[in-house]
């Protein structure tokens, strides 16, 4: 029990970060395999995917079975936001094992999972959070964390749900393209592809409307830095 506290709930533990930074590259290795099993050239090594997703699966399901055994208050964990995505990101693949008619959209869910980073982000500003030499920076640093995983977040699921909802359209057979389209829409570019459906159009007004979201913060963050460079100082908010 002790050793499972240090491992996933004592957050200033070296071992804690440790196991973090590990299910952080395998829940990157997920996500990057369901984008790229969506691609129809990649048909060859759909058992290959199989292997990688059910080997996450039950990484992610011990990880989830010991957070909770850890966890002093269980029924927090379980409906806190964590608890969540923790289960979101295991629930989808035992269903669809049932082979219930598992629906395209239900097993896209999947792609939730790397809402798990959040986590990682957390901790990382705990801990620079905690040292006291060159605060500024860390803040700094931070912020730009922030941005671009907000950026890659926004890119991955619109990007996915143009995939759902514009499935007869060629211009998005698959999760690579609809997130090369929402890139472009979210960094102010002009996309030459459009939707063939008003679900579609609204995901592009939702995806334009993020990206002047994340425009403003790209714009604090800059701004933080001049004042950095030109005055020398900047106070940490």
């Amino acid at each position: 029990m002790k050793l499972l506290k240090r491992a996933f709930v004592e957050i200033g533990s070296p071992l804690y970060m440790r196991v973090n930074n590990f299910f952080a590259l395998i829940t990157l290795v997920s996500v990057l395999f369901i984008v790229l099993e969506t691609v129809e050239s990649l048909g060859q090594y759909t058992e290959l995917f199989k292997i990688v997703e059910w080997v996450t699966v039950v990484l992610f399901s011990f990880e989830y079975l010991a957070r909770l055994i850890a966890e002093e208050k269980k029924l927090k964990y379980i409906f806190s936001f964590y608890g969540l995505v923790d289960l979101i990101a295991v629930i989808p693949t035992y269903l669809g094992a049932t082979n219930l008619s598992f629906l395209k959209v239900a097993r896209i869910t999947r792609i939730l999972r790397f809402l798990r980073m959040v986590r990682l982000l957390k901790m990382m500003r705990i801990r620079k959070g905690g040292s006291s030499t060159d605060g500024v920076k860390a803040v700094q640093r931070l912020s730009i964390q922030i941005y671009i995983l907000t950026l890659t977040m926004t890119v991955l699921v619109f990007g996915t749900t143009i995939y759902l909802v514009e499935g007869n359209n060629p211009a998005f057979a698959n999760i690579p393209l609809g997130m090369l389209w929402a890139a472009k829409l979210t960094l102010g570019g002009i996309s030459q592809v459009t939707p063939d459906t008003i679900l579609g159009e609204i995901v592009s007004i939702g995806t334009r409307f993020v990206g002047l979201l994340l425009f403003g913060l790209l714009i604090h963050i800059v701004g933080k830095f001049f004042e950095k460079m030109l005055l020398g100082s900047a106070p940490i908010e």
